[in-house]
């Protein structure tokens, strides 16, 4: 029985080693203060496919991890629900 288990997870990590993440870096100029960011992060982490999403105040950009190939714009539709407009600056694939 346990040599055969391998046959079951093989498929499951060879998928899981190919997919790949990118962060994708949007500035979000009009944030003013400690609620846009807390606002902004909640829009984002509640966004299907979202991994990871870190705002800052200081920068005023959004850092966001999503799997490669996922539509940018799903990021920015979700910052325009909160009254807010992004624009995207830079995407990297994450090592």
């Amino acid at each position: 029985m346990k040599k055969y288990l391998w046959l079951f997870f093989l498929p499951i990590f060879a998928i899981s080693a190919e997919a790949a993440n990118v962060k994708v870096v949007i500035d979000v100029e009009n944030m003013s203060c400690s609620l846009c960011v807390t606002t902004i992060n909640q829009a984002l982490r509640k966004t299907k496919g979202v991994i990871t999403a870190k705002a800052s105040l200081k920068t005023k950009r959004v850092e966001v991890t999503v799997p490669e190939n996922f539509p940018t714009q799903t990021l920015l539709d979700a910052i325009a629900e909160t009254g807010y407009d992004g624009k995207v600056v830079e995407i990297q694939k994450i090592p």
